[in-house]
This record gives C-alpha cells, sequence and structure tokens, in this order.
C-alpha cells in the first residue's frame, strides 16, 4: 500500500512529464493536519479549501508546517469571507461583482492584497456555480477597478460526462477564454482546471493548476 508522499511524488512526476509549468493544488477537504503535513513534506506546496470553517482550522493547526499557499476553491458566503481573506492567500470563486466588493472591503480593512480568480460555467451546468463565459469580461472589468484585488486566473469544473469532447471542450472554453482577456489587459496567468478524474486532458488544454485530493490523500474522509 502506498503513503501519501509516494503518491505526491508519483503524481507530481507525470505532471512534470505533461506540463513542467504546471502545479498540483491539493484539495484539503476533511483531511487531517497529519496527513496534509505528510503530503507538504513530500514537497507539496499548494492547498485548496472548499469549506472556510476547515481552512480555519486546518491553517491554525499547520502553523509549523513547511510553508504553503491556501486557495478558497468552494463558494464563499458573504459572513465567511473576512475569514477567507485572512487565511487564503487566492481566492479562485469569484462569480458576481458583489463577492468582488465585499472581499475588497475586507482586505482594505486588514490591509491585504489577495489574487483572485473568476469561476466559470464553462459546461453550462445548472447545479454549478460560476458565470456565464459571455458575461466574464464585463466582470472582469469590474473587479479590475478594485484596488485590493489582483485578478490573475481563471477557474472551472470541467463538464460533468463521460464525453472525452465535451470535458476537452470546456477547458477549451476557458483557455481561449483567458487568451481574449488577456488581449484585454488583464493578466490571465493561471487556469486552475481539471480534477481527479479529469486532471490529464485538463494539462492538455492548457492548465496550469490541477486541484486533486483522493489522487493523493486516497478515498476521503469525513470530519
Amino acid at each position: 500500500m502506498t503513503t501519501i508522499a509516494e503518491r505526491y511524488r508519483e503524481l507530481a512526476d507525470e505532471v512534470r512529464e505533461l506540463n513542467p509549468r504546471a502545479r498540483i493544488l491539493l484539495a484539503a477537504k476533511h483531511q487531517s493536519p497529519a496527513d496534509i503535513t505528510r503530503a507538504l513534506e513530500a514537497g507539496a506546496n499548494l492547498l485548496g479549501h472548499n469549506i472556510i470553517q476547515q481552512l480555519v482550522a486546518s491553517e491554525e493547526a499547520l502553523a509549523d508546517a513547511p510553508a504553503h499557499e491556501v486557495h478558497v476553491i468552494g463558494h464563499v458566503q458573504s459572513n465567511k469571507a473576512r475569514d477567507a481573506v485572512a487565511y487564503a492567500q487566492v481566492i479562485e470563486t469569484i462569480d458576481r461583482v458583489k463577492t468582488a466588493r465585499r472581499i475588497n472591503t475586507l482586505c482594505e480593512r486588514q490591509g491585504v492584497t489577495r489574487e483572485v480568480y473568476l469561476q466559470i460555467n464553462s459546461s453550462g451546468a445548472t447545479t454549478q456555480y460560476g458565470i456565464e463565459p459571455a458575461e466574464a469580461a464585463r466582470l472582469a472589468d469590474e473587479v479590475a477597478e478594485l484596488d485590493r484585488l489582483r485578478l490573475t486566473g481563471l477557474m472551472t469544473i470541467g463538464a460533468h460526462t463521460d464525453s472525452e469532447a465535451e470535458i476537452r471542450r470546456s477547458f477549451a472554453t476557458v483557455r481561449e477564454l483567458g487568451d481574449k482577456l488577456t488581449e484585454a489587459g488583464h493578466e490571465i496567468t493561471e487556469l486552475s482546471m481539471g480534477m481527479s478524474a479529469d486532471w490529464r486532458l485538463a494539462l492538455t488544454e492548457g492548465s496550469t493548476i490541477i486541484r486533486v485530493g483522493s489522487s493523493v490523500f486516497g478515498p476521503r474522509k469525513r470530519a
């Protein structure tokens, strides 16, 4: 039976072969600080949290762990935004100007600047958060007006289907959107695309960050 460290290093080697620039974000939902520390000690340096309460508890428990960057990869409720700003360096799930303005205000109060990504609903799924691709340019312009936020990337969840062509299309939509936003003057350098089931497809479509959990930690545990 392989260990967390072995699984992380094996994954990192495969990712490096497919795209040397790509990074691995470990989705830490329901993972213990001990298991997260094992992954960090194996070379991981990028963590993602869906649930803000877990983000806070995890980061407080990892105070002495190897250095790492933290991303919010879940919907940010208004009453949880303050902790998101305090404990994460990047928020990947901006899909409304109201949310962006709220986070900007909290950044001003805390005296910090945060990177943000726009979450794009690239498959048109009604069950997913995210802005429609056609509306992204307007939101990007609105976010660019906020002094404490730096728009540096796009995030998406690939199409939930067995069709490889549809999954690829959803990722390609975001890659092409990133190119258009960059041409319009936005500095889109990161594409957060691909999870445990489809990260290889995402890398071939230009992903710079894949979000995986069970591939490294094993079957998800409930807290």
